[in-house]
């Protein structure tokens, strides 16, 4: 896949506890993934969606979600640890 481009990123504080209202495996296992630290929203050339990226707290990435808008990804990001839309960092505007 060719290399994504970050629209948004923010690190997630104290605050921002998972609320519960959905859960993430890891492995063959499925061992429920740690909450992550930081959260990316990016985009992949020449695709139509959005991706949040749940990352671990050196930046690499853990799971995603493929979002259709960046505000449904934003949305999604509000609905699993309350980050409200003004907390996000953004690196690129589309």
């Amino acid at each position: 896949m060719s290399e994504e481009i970050l629209l948004r990123r923010i690190k997630l504080d104290a605050h921002h506890q998972p609320t519960g209202s959905t859960r993430h495996y890891l492995g063959a296992a499925a061992e429920e993934m740690m909450p992550p630290a930081e959260l990316k929203i990016v985009q992949y050339p020449h695709s139509p969606g959005f991706y949040l990226l749940y990352c671990d707290p050196y930046g690499v990435e853990m799971t995603d979600t493929f979002h259709e808008t960046i505000e449904k990804a934003v949305a999604q990001a509000e609905w699993e640890f309350r980050v409200r839309e003004d907390e996000w960092e953004v690196i690129s505007r589309m």
